[in-house]
């Protein structure tokens, strides 16, 4: 019996310390029920802190039952730092491929055949491209136009919209008689805008250009025994395109601008050079898509001899192009 004692005075001693501080809902024997925190009890008084009026004490006798609520662990506050908004380049990777081919009958026979393809990865800091074109035209079973061009380049990105571009542009012509053009190019670029709807680009670049002529040419009056010049050059270019909102047509922009900085040879004087594709791209599918374009390649060249003036050696290649090609 003693020892039944003990145990029932230790757990009670327990319950009141256990109890002691922590919430609790009691229902009083008359149907009231206060909610409050029990701050001391003991076998004949619950003393109740009620959050309204204070501490009162109840009667064990009066008490129907005492309901204890959990406490829920409180989290802590965390206290965020204040940083600044850095927006970043969205990873992208896309390719596109066109087809250009046709015949035209008239005085003339024209058939032409055109290939063009582009390629862009980009992660946060780096872009790399490729460019890749071929056109062969005839005229009355004769080539008029044979050629292709590579244009590899990489952009390194200081901030979201500045970055530093590093290109080569190689062509190979099969038919004139500068058969070969290699362009080393540098410079910086800003990106207006670049999402999936709209892109405004422009690039300053400073650079070399090489080309070859070939030993038929018959230039020896100018070149001597050269059969390739060098010439330093600035170069504009640009990058637009723009999707029209709720529609499958996008118009699009894209060529260069080149001044070279000195004239390689005392007889030519190399003027400006423009390349400039634009057109209207129309969405069959989502990536499926008919293009038009007008394609420009013009290089302004003036031949200086005393007995001469107004001498041009222009090269003008005008194309307009209906292709077909897909977007990936």
């Amino acid at each position: 019996m003693i020892k039944a004692l003990l145990l029932t005075v230790m757990l009670w001693c327990t319950f009141c310390h256990a109890s002691a501080g922590h919430s609790a809902v009691i229902w009083m024997k008359n149907g009231d029920r206060l909610t409050g925190t029990i701050t001391q009890q003991d076998k004949d008084i619950v003393f109740l802190n009620l959050p309204y009026s204070g501490q009162v004490q109840l009667p064990r006798a009066q008490i129907d039952r005492i309901e204890q609520q959990k406490l829920l662990p409180v989290a802590p506050v965390v206290v965020a730092e204040t940083q600044a908004v850095v927006i970043k380049n969205q990873p992208v990777r896309q390719y596109s491929v066109d087809l250009t081919a046709g015949k035209k009958r008239s005085s003339s026979s024209t058939d032409n055949l055109g290939f063009k393809t582009a390629f862009e990865q980009r992660d946060d800091n780096m872009r790399l491209t490729f460019d890749g074109k071929y056109d062969y035209e005839t005229s009355n079973s004769l080539k008029k136009t044979h050629k292709y061009l590579l244009n590899p380049g990489a952009d390194y990105f200081f901030q979201p919209q500045l970055f530093w571009r590093n290109k080569v542009d190689y062509a190979q012509d099969f038919i004139a008689s500068d058969y070969k053009n290699m362009d080393l190019s540098s410079g910086v670029g800003y990106s207006f805008y670049d999402t999936a709807e709209l892109r405004v680009e422009l690039i300053a670049l400073a650079g070399l250009k090489r080309t070859h002529f070939k030993e038929t040419a018959g230039l020896e009056l100018f070149f001597g025994d050269r059969q390739k010049l060098d010439f330093r050059h600035v170069q504009l270019e640009w990058d637009l395109r723009y999707l029209w909102p709720g529609s499958s047509f996008e118009v699009f922009s894209e060529g260069s601008y080149l001044k070279p900085v000195n004239q390689p040879v005392q007889y030519i004087e190399f003027k400006q050079e423009i390349n400039l594709s634009s057109g209207l791209h129309y969405y069959l599918t989502e990536r499926i898509r008919l293009s038009f374009s007008v394609d420009l390649d013009w290089s302004k060249i003036d031949v200086i001899l005393p007995e001469y003036e107004g001498l041009s050696a222009d090269s003008r290649d005008l194309h307009q192009k209906l292709s077909i090609g897909a977007k990936f």
